[in-house]
């Protein structure tokens, strides 16, 4: 069976009308441990003469970064939130991080310049900022309290990688109730097949495959809307 002979087994889902009050754009792992060429886990693997494994998603990375700016950029001037998730311990020795975490070497203590989010896509005034102790931010973050506390029913995903924590994010998102969608040119992986399947997968299953451009359009076409009550 196909992909799309199994889609066709399912009631397509519904866009994704996002608005002012109850929608997100949920930033994932945009930060230099994973996103920069120059530090953390591409400096690693740098030093170990193999940097050439990360030669496709480095590639990618900036056209990323300028899609990802451009959503920010439209969210903020709708009044929608902004939230960034990052990969960080709150301890300095990385004792509290999940068994995976450790496993790998993903020592990412607060402070350090491996937590920070990139120059390009910081922060703006109070945007949250969740640190997640393992590849699913929703067991190991406060991410779901937040966004139900916040009336946040819809949210637009987007960052690295494409088939881990993206992926995962997604899927437990939509378990949970939430409206997803996939910013597919916002997002990247380390082999190019693993984020096209990934996008071509979760397609109307678990979420909207959505451009930036698509998404700009619906902000657009939305940003009167009022907010969604409490």
């Amino acid at each position: 069976m196909s992909r799309h002979d199994s889609q066709r087994r399912f009631q397509k889902m519904p866009e994704v009308i996002p608005a002012p009050g109850n929608t997100a754009l949920v930033v994932i792992d945009m930060q230099y441990l994973d996103a920069h060429p120059d530090f953390g886990l591409a400096r690693k693997a740098r030093d170990e003469g193999q940097f050439e494994i990360l030669n496709h998603l480095f590639a990618r990375l900036p056209s990323v970064i300028l899609n990802i700016q451009r959503v920010q950029h439209a969210c903020r001037k709708a009044g929608i939130e902004v939230i960034f998730i990052k990969i960080q311990s709150y301890t300095l020795d990385g004792r509290d991080l999940g068994p995976s975490y450790k496993a790998k070497g993903l020592q990412c203590p607060p402070g350090s310049k491996e937590a920070q989010i990139l120059e390009e896509l910081q922060p703006v005034g109070d945007e949250i900022v969740i640190p997640k102790l393992s590849t699913n931010a929703f067991n190991s973050s406060a991410i779901d309290a937040v966004l139900r506390y916040m009336g946040i029913t819809k949210l637009l995903v987007c960052g690295v990688n494409t088939n881990y924590c993206v992926e995962t994010f997604i899927r437990d998102a939509y378990d949970l109730g939430y409206e997803v969608v996939l910013l597919e040119d916002c997002c990247a992986a380390v082999v190019e097949e693993h984020h096209r399947v990934t996008c071509e997968e979760a397609d109307e299953i678990f979420c909207k495959v959505r451009s930036a451009d698509q998404m700009l359009t619906a902000i657009e076409q939305n940003k009167s809307v009022g907010k969604h009550p409490g």
